[in-house]
């Protein structure tokens, strides 16, 4: 699909629709109707424009930036999202952008004393605690990912959470990191934060001798990251989690 400029005969835009859309196109039942689109700067080096300079850099990202072709697989296209936004009139309305952050202590695990640990995320915007956060850019869906070798989620609170029996069989045999991918959907459209509980898996002598750091003779630790993306505004918060064992 695209758009033909009849006066240079150029493509000004190209588009590949993805399988799911395919199937949609295929069905010839007008369930086919492009409603939404997003925007990305996936190709961007932005860290030109801090070595070069903004005017340089700008230059040089126009001239010397490689275009991706449209990718089919919705999981790994569009990981750097454009975000839109009103103009309110207000200082704000198109200078700031939100973000995440842990509301909560950063999840420690210890066997044989607390295998679970409550986590929060919040959306801020401006950075700063409590701000009103404008509508369009409020978050409904999360992806929180994990390494399933090690921990699950569960207990959702505020929402919807994928359950871990299905976002274990979505995991790739052939990544070493074994990551699970949990949908979080809130459950009204106001909500600026989610919460859920991390739990340790029970992780065999072999397995914390392979991954743990030894920090005393018998004691091991893991070190890993719970992902948590906003799949509307493309926010990340990469949230550390260790688990404490003694091996027996």
């Amino acid at each position: 699909m695209g758009y033909l400029d009849h006066s240079t005969n150029n493509i000004i835009l190209d588009a590949v629709l993805t399988d799911y859309g395919r199937q949609r196109l295929a069905a010839a039942n007008s369930a086919f109707n492009i409603s939404h689109y997003s925007l990305a700067d996936d190709e961007v080096d932005y860290r030109v424009i801090k070595k070069y300079g903004r005017t340089v850099g700008k230059e040089k990202i126009e001239k010397n930036t490689p275009i991706f072709e449209a990718l089919t697989n919705p999981n790994i296209a569009l990981k750097y999202k454009l975000i839109g936004r009103e103009n309110d009139g207000t200082s704000v309305s198109t200078v700031y952008l939100p973000t995440l952050s842990l509301g909560s202590s950063q999840p420690a695990l210890q066997k044989g004393k607390n295998l679970t640990s409550a986590v929060r995320v919040d959306l801020y915007y401006n950075n700063v605690t409590g701000e009103s956060v404008p509508a369009e850019l409020i978050q409904t869906v999360y992806k929180i990912k994990v390494s399933d070798r090690f921990f699950t989620i569960d207990t959702p609170v505020g929402g919807i959470l994928t359950q871990p029996d299905i976002a274990r069989n979505l995991v790739n045999a052939g990544d070493p990191n074994r990551t699970a991918v949990y949908t979080f959907s809130t459950n009204t459209g106001t909500q600026t934060s989610i919460s859920f509980t991390v739990r340790a898996r029970n992780i065999d002598n072999t397995t914390l001798s392979i991954y743990g750091k030894k920090t005393s003779a018998s004691e091991r630790q893991i070190t890993s990251y719970i992902t948590v993306i906003g799949e509307r505004h493309g926010c990340t918060l990469d949230i550390p989690v260790t688990y404490k064992a003694t091996l027996t």
